[in-house]
């Protein structure tokens, strides 16, 4: 055996080697995140039963969708009465598909001046909703 035989010592081989490593490791990177991206993406599912409770100020929901375990609500709140609204909260009671209330959420809405809207998010970390009721209430409890 010579001392050109190790490995470490022949830059040639050492570079070849740690190229190929570098591209099966990035490979097997882009494989898990693109496949754990999918799998996550797909257990998502709408929740299509919902009520909104409040004429002012006016509440949309853009998106809603949960697993088994969590989900969330997108929309948009939108002040059409004659005076700001402020100091008032979003309610989300968050039901199974028996219409039991699982949870309560609370968003705070802060000042709305006339016309103006605003986008809200809710995430919430509960089991099964299969709908919700939302209201605007002046206290979150």
């Amino acid at each position: 055996m010579s001392y050109d035989d190790f490995w470490f010592i022949d830059q040639r081989i050492q570079t070849r080697n740690l190229r190929r490593w570098l591209i099966w490791f990035i490979l097997l990177f882009a494989f898990v995140t693109i496949g754990s991206i999918l799998a996550v993406k797909s257990m998502y599912h709408d929740i299509t039963s919902y009520e909104i409770l409040s004429e002012n100020p006016i509440v949309t929901v853009s998106e809603a969708k949960a697993t088994n375990v969590n989900g969330y609500i997108k929309g948009e709140i939108r002040n059409e009465s004659e005076e700001d609204v402020s100091n008032k909260y979003l309610c989300f009671m968050l039901c199974n598909e028996n219409n039991d209330v699982i949870g309560t959420e609370y968003i705070e809405i802060g000042n709305l001046t006339l016309g103006q809207t605003k986008t809200y998010e809710l995430q919430f970390k509960k089991d099964d909703i299969d709908r919700f009721y939302i209201t605007v209430t002046d206290e979150n409890k």
